[in-house]
């Protein structure tokens, strides 16, 4: 027997609301190609940016690059015309954005901004850095940043670095001091980098820096192929509040002086928790860190230093902490 069944009527101010979601949610995303070139004026980026050569942002001029937004580099090697400068050191002769002026690129946790590879199968080294040379005020915020030589490099630079992603990177972070072009104008002038609550993961290498200064704060620094973090020669910095694992060498160090290390967690890393290279001749003060025991016995076999080899230098641990500290914490 025929049943009747109700319609169920829908009314318009619901129907145009649904077309609207609907039609805004399958909108393309822009996508903007851009060769080699020097910006001349103040520029935003949105939407997806593909880079098939080197942008150039010079002094005064400021690059903001929009919440969302996804910048993808070409690989070019030395040979290609898309390189702006020479491509040794402090430039690359991969594809690069090289900034005399500012960058500012602060995405939200809903809306990360990433840099990457443009590649169909991307590798590390696909394209060079976010190159600072001799720039001040930079931000890089909720950012994910993969496949580069260097993830961000800086020479004579300072850039606030917080709540994003490196992996699969060369370096995620290399700073320094200019000290090899006597000729360009930041010679002589050290980076000064503040980089805190970062992932630094599957890279070959975390965090490295020469005659500079940084606070690294409130980061995890975990399965990096060579080192966590390597700091050279002169390097006024404060190490803490970190969570630094399963690396090769958590911490590697060079000629390395005026670091604080302390309140980390240093533990399970393949070879040592802390080492230092054969050229260093100054004393390492790690004490106040957790390395994953309260047995002075392990956590000695967990460095490389004078008990190893009597020409090198002495970590000194003691005071050790007893229990892991809560990274999230303020120093």
């Amino acid at each position: 027997m025929y049943q009747y069944t109700k319609p169920n009527f829908i009314s318009t101010a619901s129907l145009f609301l649904f077309l609207l979601l609907a039609v805004s949610g399958c909108q393309d995303v822009q996508v903007t190609e851009l060769s080699k070139q020097t910006l001349d004026k103040d520029t935003t980026w949105i939407g997806t940016i593909i880079l098939n050569g080197d942008i150039y942002i010079p002094p005064g001029v400021t690059l903001t690059i929009a919440p969302g937004t996804t910048v993808k580099f070409r690989k070019i090697d030395e040979t290609s015309d898309q390189n702006l400068f020479d491509t040794d050191s402090p430039y690359y002769p991969e594809a690069e954005l090289i900034i005399r002026g500012r960058l500012i690129a602060r995405g939200t946790p809903d809306k990360q901004i990433v840099f990457t590879s443009a590649e169909v199968t991307p590798r590390a080294a696909d394209w060079g850095a976010i190159n600072f040379l001799g720039s001040d005020d930079n931000y890089i915020e909720h950012a994910k940043i993969y496949c580069a030589y260097n993830g961000i490099h800086a020479h004579g630079s300072s850039v606030n670095v917080s709540h994003s992603e490196f992996a699969r990177n060369g370096v995620g972070i290399s700073f320094k001091k200019e000290e090899e072009d006597p000729d360009a104008p930041w010679f002589g002038k050290p980076s000064n980098l503040k980089i805190t609550y970062n992932i630094f993961s599957g890279n070959k290498g975390g965090i490295g820096m020469r005659n500079s200064s940084a606070e690294i704060l409130h980061n995890e620094i975990r399965e990096n192929k060579f080192f966590g973090i390597y700091p050279k020669e002169e390097s006024d910095a404060l190490i803490s509040f970190n969570e630094i694992t399963e690396n090769q060498k958590g911490i590697h160090l060079y000629q390395a002086q005026g670091l604080r290390i302390e309140y980390n967690n240093i533990y399970d890393n393949k070879k040592y928790a802390i080492s230092i290279a054969e050229a260093q001749d100054f004393p390492v003060n790690a004490a106040n860190n957790w390395f994953g025991t309260t047995q002075r016995e392990k956590i000695q076999e967990m460095l490389f230093d004078k008990n190893y080899d009597p020409d090198l230098a002495e970590i000194t641990i003691a005071p050790f902490l007893n229990e892991p500290v809560d990274i999230t914490s303020t120093p």
